[in-house]
């Protein structure tokens, strides 16, 4: 009996021993995954010090932008372009075209004139201006901070009402008309519109335009100005409209805004070459009145700003300069 009792001593014993065994076992297996466990969350601390923001997203506000497919920063941003209605069709197709891709941006433009463009963005006021005369040297001394950007060529054209029966004009002829010298279309060989007075109704831009001040530094003598009567328009479409409606009318507008409702008349040089207003003729140098059209910024131009003009440049953005009339930088 004693025999006995020590045998189940001895197998209640072992058992035991083996059981605290196992837990001991367990608990060793149960530290090493806690330690592993508390190495998890010190990784995870070691991440959550890089910056909330990706680095895409800051060099996009932070350095020059040099693609035309900047990365979204998922927050809206604003862009406002003032000046120049020459180039408003082409910052307004290209505004609509890089929205379009680019849902974050929201271009603004407005016209009013190179003078407004150029006032706007020295003042602040815009993030672009746009004017198609150079900039003055008094601007550039108040605003020295500009930095002026080319993206398209242009060229003035003289249009009259296509009931006129003018075929050729002479500078001389536009300088007589425009200074009030000659009044009539009759005092030109064959010039007017039969049936009528032929008394020439003189059109022109409003002292802020840009193709104004060109027009006038190409064809007027230094230090005058155009007839007192000369229509004063704010814009190339109402020139443009203007002249279409009226018979006995002359003006001047870009040749983006050349149309069938008016009829460009051709200029013949004192050389005797004739020249036909074109985007052809703008780009070989053989017509007389054209001129470069800018985009301004005060330094040079980032973030959106820089990325829209870019986009311009593009091979993208100036086909839309072609299509809009106008002569591509290339």
């Amino acid at each position: 009996m004693n025999a006995k009792r020590s045998s189940y001593l001895i197998i209640t014993l072992s058992l035991v021993a083996v059981f605290m065994l196992a837990i001991a076992a367990g608990c060793t297996g149960n530290g090493s995954t806690n330690t592993a466990s508390t190495q998890a969350p010190g990784a995870a601390t070691a991440i959550s010090t890089t910056p909330t923001n990706p680095p895409a997203a800051q060099a996009t506000t932070a350095v020059p932008v040099t693609t035309s497919a900047p990365v979204s920063t998922g927050q809206k941003q604003t862009l406002k372009i003032s000046g120049s209605t020459t180039i408003l069709p082409i910052a307004q197709a290209a505004a609509d075209a890089y929205m379009a891709a680019h849902p974050d941006a929201d271009i603004q433009i407005s016209g009013g004139g190179s003078g407004v463009g150029i006032q706007a963005i020295g003042a602040k006021t815009v993030d672009i201006g746009m004017t198609s005369r150079e900039v003055t040297s008094a601007e550039m001394a108040k605003y020295p901070d500009f930095v002026i950007t080319p993206i398209a060529q242009d060229g003035i054209a003289v249009i009259v009402n296509p009931a006129n029966t003018i075929q050729t004009i002479t500078f001389d002829q536009i300088r007589q008309i425009y200074l009030g010298k000659i009044t009539k279309w009759s005092q030109i060989t064959g010039a007017g519109v039969p049936g009528t007075n032929n008394e020439v109704v003189v059109i022109g831009r409003d002292s802020a335009s840009g193709t104004r001040v060109y027009f006038e530094q190409s064809v007027l003598p230094a230090n005058t100005n155009p007839i007192a009567s000369m229509q004063e328009l704010n814009s190339n479409g109402a020139v443009s409209q203007n002249v279409a409606q009226t018979p006995l009318a002359i003006g001047y507008v870009s040749i983006g805004f050349l149309s069938s409702s008016v009829k460009a008349v051709p200029i013949m040089g004192t050389n005797g070459v004739l020249s036909i207003p074109s985007v052809a003729t703008v780009k070989d140098l053989s017509y007389p009145m054209s001129r470069d059209l800018y985009l301004i910024t005060n330094g040079k131009p980032t973030g959106l700003a820089g990325d829209f003009i870019n986009y311009i440049l593009s091979a993208d953005g100036q086909k839309i300069v072609a299509d809009q009339g106008y002569v591509p930088l290339s």
